[in-house]
């Protein structure tokens, strides 16, 4: 009867032993990768806030704080910078391959330095704008092959692409609708490092 019971014990612990060195060999996650949509109203009074790092939309009452990293109003995209908040959020257009972007830079960032001098172009009629603007329907798309590599309001890095821009709910015989939709990916990147890569 010991034997049986000793034998147990030692199956307990080692058992025990297996599972405690399997949680501590797990790796922490750092990087997050989300799809994301954002629905506004159509020119609404206010931007609409987003975390990078909480993955949703933050009450515009907190637009005086660091807990969101970019905004949008119609087609104007601000970031948590200078004229904009008190944060630390800069930004860089970047042609080129979205998934095969590795690295963030550490210097290059542009902020917003004023209310009209922001780090994304969003002047329809400006060659540097970052969507194609359609006189036709008065829609517009993004640029192909444009993405932005962020650092965010609390000083970390992502890059994040906008994959379209869509119109919804249009009154009955308005050429406006009552909302818009931005869909859009990011990696963000939460220890801190540069590393982009998925």
């Amino acid at each position: 009867m010991k034997r049986i019971v000793i034998a147990s014990l030692l199956a307990v612990f080692l058992i025990g032993g297996i599972l405690s060195c399997k949680k501590t060999d797990t790796p922490t996650e750092t990087k997050t990768v989300v799809k994301d949509s954002l629905k506004m109203v159509f020119r609404g009074p206010h931007y609409t806030l987003y975390s990078l790092k909480e993955g949703k939309e933050i009450p515009i009452a907190d637009s005086a704080t660091t807990k969101w990293d970019f905004a949008i109003s119609f087609s104007n995209i601000i970031v948590n910078s200078h004229a904009s908040g008190p944060g630390q959020a800069g930004i860089i257009a970047q042609y080129g391959i979205y998934n095969d972007f590795k690295t963030a830079p550490t210097t290059g960032y542009a902020y917003d330095t004023t209310t009209t001098r922001l780090a994304i172009d969003g002047n329809p009629k400006s060659p540097n704008a970052w969507y194609v603007y359609n006189p036709v329907n008065h829609g517009f798309t993004p640029k192909a092959g444009l993405f932005f590599v962020l650092k965010t309001a609390d000083g970390k890095y992502a890059k994040l692409e906008i994959t379209d821009v869509n119109y919804a709910d249009y009154p009955t015989g308005s050429m406006y609708p009552n909302f818009l939709i931005y869909k859009f990916r990011y990696l963000y990147q939460r220890d801190g490092s540069t590393n982009l890569s998925e």
